[in-house]
């Protein structure tokens, strides 16, 4: 027998996610600013690549990770809506606290704190949308929530660029408050400030869903159920989280360098570059809605993995384009391929989402989603941040090393995530059949 409950109304539902949207925008907002601002904080603050990359990855991710898969537990069991504005308010707070950084390590503390909040999102957001629409519409839903990501990249550089332009007019027009602070630290102010707001709007508009589908009781907090689920399906597990934290870890590279790459081989300014990037950004917009539609479609037609070729396909252009696109002599030439591979930004999170969403029973979704968060918090945020620095310290050394130390974790991430996730289809589709079987005996 088929589940019968209704489901939330859908202007409403999609009026969450477009709350989702903005939170999330906010959040990888604070992860764009950073990697354009990599110049300025060296210069003033005395660190190295390498202690750049662990601003960007080992920072954020301590409590990313650490923290993750504790909310996905509390998500599965409080109000999923408390939980999210109060993680916006942490990480926009954190936020502003990376403007007051005067060291390499209070600037790690606060990136510490940014993580801390932003660990919420992904469980957070993956249980509400699970919640707000029946299974064959979360493809898209997850996808339009993607475009966060896009959003929140794009703004990065926008206000990263505006504020490098302004920042001497908001000294003289407020000297008590920003008389002493260098460029980089009034575009923290203004990244973090937005969040405080977005977290009372969401507070105030967001309600919490009925928890819908065949769920067993959930109570307690023992992370023992989880686990033995996660070993029963450990090969579709394992096929879904680790091609998905391939790719992710290649986007994360590209967050933290790229902005660096083209200011340091291609001799453009800060203001320039965030500018440009800007306007480019946008292309993995389009990434969150077709891969929506297209996990949709091979999902009406009878394809149980559509998420593992969804992320399959973001392995190959990755490995096809990804280390073309920062190899090129100039900008120009590597906007072709650049905008090829980013195609498929959003890609293998949509399809991580969807396809836990999938495999898990309702009352483990936060967990296993938090997972996902760990694992591209540890993983993906760590190394994709920190691999591209310590190439550049110790191996591809001089300002061009950055070109082939991107390459490097392009080529490497794309050719392994393509074998981890052509070789675990069939395990995905098996899972898929036990929860679809699962649900519908209820």
């Amino acid at each position: 027998m088929t589940d019968s409950r209704e489901w939330p109304r859908a202007g409403y539902a999609w009026y969450v996610v477009a709350m989702l949207v903005l939170a999330y925008s906010f959040g990888i907002l604070d992860r764009a600013v950073i990697g354009l601002l990599v110049q300025p904080i060296k210069a003033d603050l005395g660190v190295t690549d390498s202690q750049i990359g662990l601003l960007q990855g080992l920072a954020f991710a301590l409590c990313y990770t650490t923290f993750g898969l504790a909310f996905g537990l509390v998500a599965d069991r409080t109000s999923r809506r408390w939980l999210m504005a109060g993680a916006v308010l942490v990480w926009s707070a954190s936020t502003i606290a990376c403007g007051f950084a005067n060291s390499f390590g209070t600037l790690f503390l606060a990136r510490i704190g940014v993580g801390f909040g932003e660990a919420c999102i992904m469980p957070v957001a993956g249980s509400l949308i699970a919640d707000y629409f029946p299974p064959l519409q979360r493809p898209k839903a997850y996808g339009i929530f993607l475009l966060g990501g896009t959003f929140g990249t794009t703004a990065g550089y926008l206000l990263g660029s505006l504020a490098i332009v302004v920042a001497g007019d908001m000294r003289a027009l407020a000297p008590g408050l920003f008389g002493n602070a260098h460029d980089w630290q009034i575009t923290f102010f203004l990244a973090g400030a937005p969040g405080l707001v977005v977290a009372l709007l969401f507070l105030l508009t967001v309600r919490e869903p009925v928890r819908n589908e065949k769920a067993d009781a959930a109570t307690g907090f023992s992370i023992g159920p989880v686990i033995r689920h996660v070993r029963a399906s450990k090969r579709a597990y394992f096929t879904i989280l680790a091609g998905a934290v391939l790719n992710v870890t290649c986007i994360y590279a590209q967050i933290a360098w790229l902005a660096t790459l083209v200011i340091r081989i291609h001799g453009w300014s800060a203001a320039q570059t965030g500018t440009a990037l800007a306007l480019i950004s946008p292309v993995g917009a389009s990434s969150s809605l077709t891969v929506g539609w297209t996990m949709t479609w091979l999902a009406k037609r009878g394809r149980s993995d559509a998420p593992v070729i969804a992320s399959m396909m973001h392995s190959v252009a990755l490995l096809m384009f990804g280390p073309i696109a920062v190899l090129s002599p100039n900008p120009i030439v590597g906007l072709a391929p650049y905008v090829c591979f980013n195609l498929f930004a959003n890609w293998s999170t949509a399809a991580a989402l969807t396809g836990l969403s999938q495999i898990a029973p309702n009352e483990l979704r936060g967990q296993v989603i938090a997972l996902y968060t760990l694992l591209t918090g540890l993983v993906s945020l760590t190394v994709g941040g920190f691999a591209v620095g310590f190439l550049n310290d110790r191996v591809f050394t001089g300002n061009g090393g950055i070109a082939p130390s991107m390459a490097t974790v392009f080529a490497v991430c794309g050719l392994l995530g393509v074998m981890v996730l052509s070789t675990g289809r069939l395990a995905f589709r098996a899972a898929a059949a036990r929860a679809r079987a699962w649900t519908e005996s209820g």
